[in-house]
C-alpha cells in the first residue's frame, strides 16, 4: 500500500491547473486534479510459458480468471485451510461477520494539524468512519460520514477501510491497529500529511491485497464488478479458465502433449517458482514497468523480470527493512545463495495453511538439512547450539512492535548467523526523507536489456514523487532516461516521464514536444493527450488544449478528471454550457472531488446567473472539503444572494474563523448584517474589511451610507 507522502503517497495523483475567475465578490483559484498512469497491458496474442518439460497454457492472455469458488468441489479439504489464512482474509467486504475491532469506539482519534476529530461508527449491520469539526466554543461546524465498505488487511497486523467510489477503492482516515488494539490514523496519515478521502488504493497496491480484478476499459484506476475478495488460490497457480473446463468434460483445445492447464508452483524452476511469491514480497523503495506491461499482468509461471523492475537503495542495512521485503532479504541470504535453487520459498512456508505440527520442530528440521546437529558449534563456542533450539528465533529476527512503523510485527527474512544481535530500528521511515543522506538506487529485479537505464530513470523519478522532493532525485532521473539517446527516442515512457520533469521544471514548450513524441510513439496513451492538453491551457492555447483533452477522452471516454480539465478550457474560452455539461459528466462518475463542484457553482452563478442553481454545488463543496479556499466564502455569497441571510452569516463566520484575515468574507458579512437590520454588526464587518484591504473602495462606500 503506498504511503500518502508527498503528492502522490497514496493521494489520488494530482497535477494543479491554475484558473482564474471572477463571480462578483466570489474570489476563485482553481485547480484541477487528476489521475494519471502508464499505458496498460495491451491485448496480445497467446504467451505460453516453456519451463523444463512442461508448457502453460494458462498464462496467455485470453485465458480467464473464475474465482477460488470454482476450486472448491475437487479440492475440499486444501480449499477450506486455505480460506483461513491470512493470504486469503487480505482482502474483504466488512459485515458484522468478521468485526475483530472495538465497538463503540472509546474516544474520538484528533488530527491536530488540520483539526478533524474522526471515530467508526457502526449502525446496524453497516459501518461508517465519522469525520467532523469543531469550533472554539465545542461546536460541531463540519461533519462528515463515508460507509466503511471494504477491509484490506487480514487482521494480523492491521484492517484498513475502503468505500467503493464508482470502481475506485477509496481509503478512510482510521485503521484498526490489532497490536496496539486501537483505533488510530491510517499508516502515513500522521507522519507525512492527512490527506482525509483522497488515498485510493492504485492497481500495484490491490494486485498483491487482492485476486486478479478486470480494470475498467474506459476510465484509470477503476475496477469492473463483481470484484474478488482475498488472494486467490489463482494468484499462485494462474487462471483456472481451461484447467474448470477439462475437468468438467468440456472441449479444450491444447498446443501440445505436455501443455499444462494449471501451474503447480511445485513444479517450477526455482527463479519461477520465487516469482510467484516475489510478484507481492518484493517490495523496494521504487519501481519501473516495463514496455506494456501493467500490474495484473503477472501469471504464475511467467519471470517477474519481463514485466517489471524494482529497485532499492544501494546500501543494505541490516537494522531496517520493509514490510514487504521478504524476497529481496531472503536473496541476501547465504542458505538461498548457496543452495543452487534448493531453498525457496516453500522450503519452510505452507502456503495452504495445511500444516498443523510445530513450526519451531518444522523450521528446525528443515533448516537441518543443510546444518546437521553434529556440524554446529557446542560447548566452549559463542554461539551454542541445543537439539530443541528454534533455529528461527536467533537466525531471523522479528521486530516485535515497539520499533517498527505503526506497530506491526514482521521476520527479517535475511537468515544470518548474527541476526539475533541486530536490534531493529524503523527511525527512518518516520524521518522526512529530506532529513536523511541522499540515496542512489540499484535493482534487485530487473532484465539485462537495452532498455535498462530508462527504466532506472523512471525509478528514481518515482521515487522523487513518492519519497523526496529534493531535485537531486529529478537529476538522476534525467541522467538515466537520457543516457542512450537512440533507447530513448523509441521510448513513449521515456518521453512522458521527462516531459513530466520539464512541467516540474516550468520548461512547458519543452514539455509539449516530448508528450508530442510521447502519443506518436503510443497513439493510445489517454494520459499523454491529457498532459498535453495541459501545457496547452496553460499556454493559453486553449483551442489546442480542447483538441488534446478530446482525443484523450476517445482513448479513455469515462476518465473523470479529463472531463474536467475539458471543462475548465471550455469555460476559459467563452462556452460556459459545454463546460457545465462537461463538469456534470464529472461528477457523475467522480463525486468525491471538490474542484468540479467549486467550478459548476461559479460557472452557474457568474454565467447563468442562476445562485439557486449554484448553491447546492458550493453546499457539496465545503462537505468534501471545508478548508477550500473561498469555499465558505462562496457558499455564504450564494446564500446571501438567495436572501439566506443567518445562513450567510453563520457560513462566513466559518470562513473567518479558518481566515481571519479574509476582507471579502468581511464585507459579505457587512451586507447579510445590513439586509436583517443590524447596522452596529454591518458596521464593524465593513470597518474590519477596510483595515485587512484599505483598497476596497465598495467597503468604504458602504460606510459612508450608512453614516460612518
Amino acid at each position: 500500500m503506498t504511503d500518502p507522502n508527498r503528492n502522490t503517497r497514496g493521494k489520488r495523483t494530482r497535477l494543479i491547473v491554475a484558473v482564474t475567475m471572477i463571480l462578483g465578490l466570489f474570489l476563485i483559484a482553481l485547480a484541477v486534479i487528476v489521475v494519471f498512469w502508464f499505458p496498460g497491458a495491451k491485448d496480445r496474442s497467446p504467451e505460453y510459458v516453456r519451463d523444463g518439460n512442461a508448457l502453460y497454457v494458462n498464462t496467455a492472455r485470453d485465458v480467464k480468471y473464475v474465482g477460488t469458488g470454482e476450486c472448491r468441489d475437487c479440492h475440499l479439504e486444501i480449499y477450506k485451510a486455505f480460506m483461513k489464512t491470512t493470504t486469503a482474509r487480505s482482502m474483504s467486504r466488512l459485515d458484522t461477520s468478521n468485526i475483530i475491532e472495538v465497538y463503540p469506539q472509546r474516544e474520538a482519534v484528533y488530527d491536530s494539524v488540520l483539526n478533524y476529530y474522526y471515530e467508526m461508527l457502526r449502525r446496524g449491520d453497516k459501518f461508517y468512519q465519522r469525520e467532523y469539526r469543531l469550533n472554539s466554543h465545542g461546536e460541531v461546524i463540519h461533519e462528515r460520514l463515508l460507509e466503511a465498505q471494504y477491509v484490506i488487511g487480514s487482521g494480523k497486523n492491521l484492517r484498513m477501510y475502503f468505500y467503493d467510489e464508482n470502481g475506485m477503492f477509496c481509503q478512510l482516515p482510521l485503521t484498526w491497529y490489532v497490536h496496539k488494539n486501537r483505533w488510530d490514523m491510517s499508516p502515513g496519515y500522521r507522519e507525512f500529511g492527512n490527506v482525509r478521502f483522497t488515498r485510493f488504493a492504485s492497481s500495484k497496491c490491490l494486485a498483491c491485497h487482492n485476486a486478479h480484478m478486470d480494470a475498467s476499459p474506459v476510465a484509470g484506476e477503476r475496477f469492473l464488478k463483481p470484484y474478488p475478495l482475498g488472494v486467490s488460490c489463482e494468484s499462485c497457480h494462474g487462471p483456472g479458465e481451461l484447467h474448470v473446463k477439462l475437468k468438467k468434460g468440456e472441449s479444450v483445445s491444447l498446443p501440445s502433449r505436455d501443455a499444462k492447464t494449471i501451474v503447480n508452483p511445485i513444479d517450477l524452476s526455482p527463479q519461477r517458482q520465487i516469482d510467484v511469491c516475489q510478484q507481492c514480497h518484493l517490495q523496494g523503495k521504487s519501481w519501473a514497468l516495463r514496455g506494456d506491461a501493467g500490474w495484473f499482468d503477472f501469471r504464475p509461471g511467467m519471470l517477474l523480470e519481463d514485466l517489471w523492475s524494482v529497485y532499492t537503495y544501494a546500501t543494505v542495512h541490516k537494522e531496517e527493512f520493509k514490510v514487504a521485503d521478504s524476497g529481496f532479504r531472503f536473496s541476501l541470504s547465504r542458505c538461498y545463495r548457496e543452495s543452487h535453487g534448493v531453498t525457496t520459498c516453500r522450503t519452510c512456508h505452507d502456503s495452504h495453511g495445511m500444516f498443523r505440527g510445530s513450526a519451531t520442530e518444522f523450521n528446525r528440521q528443515n533448516c537441518q538439512k543443510c546444518h546437521p546437529p553434529e556440524s554446529l558449534p557446542g560447548q566452549g563456542s559463542k554461539y551454542v547450539h541445543k537439539e530443541t533450539d528454534d533455529c528461527v528465533s536467533c537466525h531471523m529476527k522479528q521486530t516485535g512492535t515497539k520499533n517498527t512503523l505503526h506497530g506491526v510485527i514482521n521476520t527479517d527474512h535475511w537468515i544470518r548467523v548474527d541476526a539475533n544481535e541486530t536490534t531493529i530500528d524503523w527511525t527512518s521511515n518516520r524521518t522526512p526523507r529530506e532529513l536523511q543522506p541522499l540515496q542512489s538506487l540499484m535493482p534487485i529485479l530487473d532484465a539485462k536489456d537495452s532498455s535498462a537505464q530508462i527504466r532506472k530513470g523512471i525509478a528514481y523519478y518515482e521515487y522523487y514523487k513518492g519519497h523526496d522532493l529534493r531535485t537531486a532525485y529529478l537529476d538522476s532521473a534525467v541522467r538515466y532516461l537520457r543516457k542512450d539517446s537512440e533507447q530513448l527516442r523509441g521510448s513513449a515512457s521515456g518521453q512522458f516521464v521527462l516531459g513530466q520533469i520539464e512541467v516540474l521544471r516550468g520548461n512547458y514548450k519543452e514539455a509539449v514536444n516530448l508528450f508530442e513524441r510521447t502519443v506518436t510513439l503510443e497513439p493510445t496513451f489517454a494520459d499523454g493527450y491529457w498532459r498535453l492538453g495541459n501545457m496547452h491551457h496553460s499556454l493559453k492555447r486553449y483551442g489546442q488544449a480542447e483538441v488534446m483533452y478530446r482525443k484523450a477522452l476517445e482513448v479513455k471516454p469515462a476518465q473523470p478528471q479529463y472531463f474536467a480539465s475539458l471543462g475548465v478550457t471550455l469555460s476559459e474560452s467563452g462556452n460556459p454550457t459545454q463546460a457545465a455539461e462537461l463538469l456534470e459528466r464529472a461528477i457523475h462518475i467522480d463525486q468525491e472531488n471538490p474542484d468540479a463542484y467549486y467550478l459548476l457553482g461559479t460557472i452557474y452563478a457568474r454565467d447563468f446567473r442562476d445562485v439557486r442553481k449554484a448553491l447546492p454545488y458550493f453546499e457539496r463543496l465545503v462537505l468534501l472539503d471545508p478548508d477550500y479556499e473561498n469555499a465558505y466564502l462562496s457558499l455564504g455569497a450564494a446564500y446571501i444572494a438567495t436572501k439566506r441571510y443567518r445562513d450567510g452569516i453563520a457560513t462566513l463566520k466559518k470562513e473567518i474563523e479558518l481566515r481571519p484575515a479574509s476582507a471579502p468574507a468581511f464585507f459579505n458579512l457587512g451586507r447579510a448584517y445590513i439586509e436583517i437590520k443590524d447596522t452596529l454588526q454591518a458596521v464593524a464587518a465593513f470597518r474590519r474589511a477596510v483595515k485587512l484591504d484599505p483598497t476596497m473602495d465598495i467597503a468604504r462606500h458602504q460606510l459612508r451610507a450608512l453614516g460612518e
